[in-house]
Order: structure tokens, then C-alpha cells, then sequence
């Protein structure tokens, strides 16, 4: 497996309003390119350390989202268009 892009960056979570640590990355392996998504609630400054809480039994939700990259661009294309609806609603409520 080789590791071509990787991105660590911590959000708030919309329910929980708790740290999320996201990391995204490009991977090649045989007979696979694709794009991985993790999420991991916590705050991690470096990816050993995500991988270290990743692995712990701790109750905490992880997820991992491993996709090729056609359906990585149907996941930034619904991304995309989530955020102009978000973005018209509020335009049309602050009117």
C-alpha cells in the first residue's frame, strides 16, 4: 500500500458538539485507488495518534469509508450540492 495524500483536521460534531477528528486519504494498493474517509470522535494532533485511538475499545464511533475514485467525485459532487442548498436556505431566511 502506498500512502499518496493524507489530512488530518478536527470539526465540531453537529449533535454531540464534541471534537471529531477527520482524516482523509489517497491510498494505492493492487488493484486499487481510491480515497478513504475516517472519522474518529476526540481531537488527535498527528496521525499516530489517531491510529492509536482508532485501535483502543473505547466507546467511541469510528468510521471508515474506503471508496474508488468515480465514486469519491459522486460523494464531492452530493457534498457540493448539499452545501449551495444549505447556503440558499439561509440566504432566503436572513432575507
Amino acid at each position: 500500500m502506498v500512502l499518496r495524500y493524507s489530512k488530518l483536521f478536527t470539526v465540531t460534531g453537529a449533535i454531540t458538539l464534541e471534537p471529531v477528528t477527520i482524516r482523509v486519504e489517497c491510498i494505492k494498493a493492487e488493484g486499487f485507488l481510491g480515497v478513504s474517509i475516517e472519522s474518529l470522535e476526540g481531537e488527535y494532533s498527528s496521525p499516530d495518534d489517531f491510529d492509536k485511538a482508532s485501535g483502543i475499545g473505547e466507546d467511541k464511533i469510528h468510521n471508515f469509508l474506503p471508496m474508488k475514485l468515480p465514486d469519491a467525485r459522486m460523494l464531492v459532487d452530493a457534498l457540493n450540492e448539499a452545501l449551495e442548498a444549505s447556503e440558499e436556505t439561509s440566504e432566503k431566511e436572513a432575507a
